[in-house]
């Protein structure tokens, strides 16, 4: 004889319990946010939806949904309150949390962001959760570095900021300027541009206290500022001698002892080697080898593959003891610096000479304002199009079928520019901004697609034409950007690409002037 054996799960109960002898336990909602118009509610008219909770087997009964319900029913001291009591399901307690608090208040991010977190410590695999939560796993991958910061979550919990802002935040922990920055633009689609330009800040800074160190663990005085005209203490080199009347160089300046000098260090754009970081000099590179990986450089040159362009920090020296220094200057510059003339100066003095060197030094000062605006658009320019080629791997390439408007893109670009397909720099990014894998090239990428796969294709030919036309957009084009350049972030913005200032200023719709007000502003 066979016997059936079903088994049978026990019907939800309808209970009026005392809210008090509920056990609530852990819940997902950091807050429950009894306001008073939800207090006052309940107290009028009792608990009108029942509360859920299961029955485990130790006979308690244990919230599944409605602590806000009963919070509220503790403080106001009610005797019971509705409870549908069933059996336990295999479903975790903190995702049915989370989907039931969705349909009602919205959870903050913070609270969301400890929900995943609880989930993933309780074995929970993240693909389940991105399942039954409707969130992507970056969102998952964000809420896992979120936690770790108190600041980031902080931000989440006052609604300040997304999931996936957040992660860019907390990599700024311990940087309040740089993360107020981000709170300001936080929900905007300027987010990711003010990122990377924070983080250019940053290494910028990193370079220059690290080139400080250098100097000031040499015996260099570091001072912050450039001295006026006026300041009396520390003398401009151009026109200080040695001790036999010749004109100082920063070599000479090196030989002797640093106590005698401060140094005031100024960013400039230099290059240095591929390989080691070392400085090179500009007037050792063959420029003509830039664009043909294959061509020799003229004899005692360098080829331009070999080298980079980057921002460092390079000193001007200023004496502060010229007398220890043993240099000697004109007696009307003695004069203006509070020194004995007959004692340290040498004997040209020719009418107008102070002036002339007042009017020298404004001209220079000049020189190195504009030079600073050079390089701090240039800053923004490079920033800039790092979160360009991001968005267009992430946004444009990763697709399966090109996006729509882009074989018109393409023609008009081709017509007008079919060397773009011959663009050596344009064929080195393609790779990256297709999302290839390491040493694949788009021709393999070509090789390896199906007859079917006409949609691919395209979007691996529209990749090729965007790298040649981001190769064509270098950091200082909002100087007078090219037609190729214009075209491609039109179109860009059009497909839904979020300009930044500078990137507007390339495309004529901002002045540079202003920009560069913005940014001197900001830091």
């Amino acid at each position: 004889m066979t016997t059936n054996t079903a088994t049978t799960t026990a019907a939800p109960e309808l209970l009026h319990l005392d809210p008090n002898e509920i056990e609530i336990g852990a819940n997902v909602r950091f807050d429950p946010r009894l306001d008073c118009d939800f207090l006052a509610s309940i107290e009028e008219h009792g608990v009108l939806a029942p509360v859920t909770a299961v029955r485990l087997d130790d006979g308690s009964v244990t919230l599944r949904d409605g602590q806000r319900r009963t919070q509220a029913a503790r403080q106001l001291g009610l005797a019971t309150i509705p409870v549908y009591v069933h059996q336990p399901t295999s479903r975790h307690r903190v995702i049915e949390q989370m989907i039931l608090n969705d349909h009602r208040a919205d959870l903050t991010a913070g609270e969301r962001a400890r929900g995943i977190n609880q989930l993933l410590l309780d074995g929970v695999s993240v693909t389940k959760v991105a399942k039954e939560l409707s969130i992507t796993k970056d969102a998952i991958a964000a809420a896992t570095v979120a936690i770790e910061s108190e600041k980031a979550m902080g931000a989440l919990d006052t609604g300040q900021l997304n999931l996936v802002e957040a992660t860019s935040f907390v990599e700024f922990d311990g940087d309040d300027a740089a993360q107020a920055e981000l709170i300001k633009v936080a929900g905007t689609d300027q987010f990711d541009h003010r990122v990377a330009q924070l983080r250019a800040e940053r290494e910028d800074q990193r370079r220059y206290q690290e080139t400080a160190a250098t100097f000031a663990a040499k015996g260099y005085a570091v001072l912050d500022r450039r001295p006026g005209w006026s300041d009396k203490a520390y003398i401009p080199t151009n026109y200080l001698r040695d001790a036999e009347g010749d004109t100082l160089t920063d070599e000479k300046i090196a030989a002797m002892d640093p106590q005698n000098w401060a140094v005031v260090l100024d960013s400039t754009e230099a290059y240095q080697d591929v390989e080691t970081g070392e400085p090179v000099d500009e007037r050792d590179i063959d420029f003509d080898t830039a664009d043909d990986p294959t061509l020799e450089p003229a004899e005692g040159y360098r080829h331009a593959r070999t080298v980079t362009e980057t921002t460092v920090w390079s000193p001007d020296f200023y004496c502060c003891n010229p007398r220890g220094a043993g240099v000697t200057m004109p007696d009307w510059a003695a004069r203006q610096y509070g020194f004995d003339a007959d004692r340290l100066a040498d004997a040209s003095d020719p009418d107008g000479a102070a002036d002339r060197e007042r009017a020298r030094q404004e001209e220079a000062d000049k020189e190195r304002a504009e030079r600073r605006k050079l390089i701090a658009l240039n800053k923004l320019g490079e920033a800039a199009a790092g979160v360009r080629r991001e968005w267009m791997r992430d946004k444009l390439l990763s697709r399966k079928t090109a996006p729509k408007g882009a074989a018109l893109f393409l023609a008009e670009l081709i017509v007008t520019r079919p060397d773009l397909f011959n663009d050596y720099h344009g064929q080195r990014i393609a790779p990256d901004l297709l999302g290839l894998a390491d040493n694949e090239t788009p021709e393999m990428a070509v090789a390896k697609l199906p007859a079917t796969g006409d949609g691919r294709a395209q979007v691996i030919v529209l990749g090729m034409v965007l790298a040649a036309a981001e190769t064509r957009t270098p950091k200082d084009a909002w100087r007078g950007a090219s037609d190729v350049t214009k075209k491609l972030l039109a179109w860009l913005s059009e497909q839904g690409y979020p300009l930044s200032d500078i990137e507007q200023v390339m495309l004529g719709k901002r002045k540079a002037d202003a920009v560069y007000r913005q940014a001197c502003k900001e830091d």
